[in-house]
């Protein structure tokens, strides 16, 4: 049976959400523009999902008078690195690739007092530039990579709902991981969230769907600001689909 539901940020796109796309162009030319796109998002979770949890992706072009020159600006929101996880993805990932020979980052890296602002600092603008000449090569545009850091996770629906995916990828018990995500958002300015689970909850034979909602979710006005995503997990029992309404202030 065919989901009849209204997408939220499609059914808001004209009063407070916009496009992570911004730009414009002729009918012949917007396929073309639309698959750039999806290329982009798609390398840019290959350079950068190893280290840092991504949360969403925004491409804004300005057209130049030549089409090969077209400036292509991309920003990234991702939560802040913290330190613990960045330290134990950044020292596996110069222990187990080539860039263990690179004198700097062996300095920085075995340096007692642990500088783990200046690795991390390392490893993304070395990322950032390969992915950066990776595009180049493959489209002769030009681009600009920017990072906007989220401080916390729980004031994200995308952020929210990777946390729920990987608690019931540990084995959690999905009633436990929902109801620990909503006493952390209870905790932020946000002033309501609907959590929706389905599948092989708890390992059971037979999928099913359960949703809890704490403070207000108002679906159906416009004004109302909704931040919505949908994640999957991967767990031993099968796929879960995890889905995150959160209200911020009108």
């Amino acid at each position: 049976m065919w989901d009849k539901k209204t997408h939220p940020k499609g059914f808001r796109l004209i009063t407070n959400q916009k496009h992570l796309s911004e730009w414009y162009t002729g009918k012949k030319q917007y396929p073309t523009l639309i698959a750039q796109d999806d290329f982009i998002r798609k390398h840019a979770l290959e350079y950068f999902e190893e280290f840092l949890s991504l949360s969403k992706i925004e491409i804004s072009r300005i057209p130049q008078q030549m089409e090969a020159s077209e400036y292509v600006q991309i920003t990234i929101h991702s939560l802040f690195p913290r330190a613990k996880e960045t330290y134990r993805k950044v020292s596996k990932y110069f222990s187990s690739t080539s860039e263990a020979s690179n004198t700097k980052a062996l300095a920085i890296f075995n340096n007692s007092k642990g500088n783990l602002k200046q690795l991390t600092t390392l490893l993304l603008k070395r990322n950032i530039r390969n992915f950066i000449r990776f595009l180049q090569l493959k489209t002769g545009k030009n681009y600009s990579v920017t990072f906007q850091f989220i401080q916390n996770p729980f004031e994200d629906a995308t952020l929210i709902a990777k946390y729920i995916a990987e608690q019931l990828e540990l084995r959690t018990p999905f009633r436990r991981a929902v109801k620990q995500t909503i006493k952390k958002v209870q905790r932020t300015s946000i002033q309501g969230i609907k959590i929706q689970v389905s599948g092989r909850l708890n390992g059971i034979e037979i999928a099913r769907s359960e949703w809890k909602r704490e403070g207000q979710v108002p679906l159906h006005t416009l004004k109302a600001s909704i931040d919505y995503t949908h994640q999957t997990a991967y767990t031993i029992y099968g796929i879960i689909g995890i889905k995150i309404w959160l209200f911020h202030k009108k």
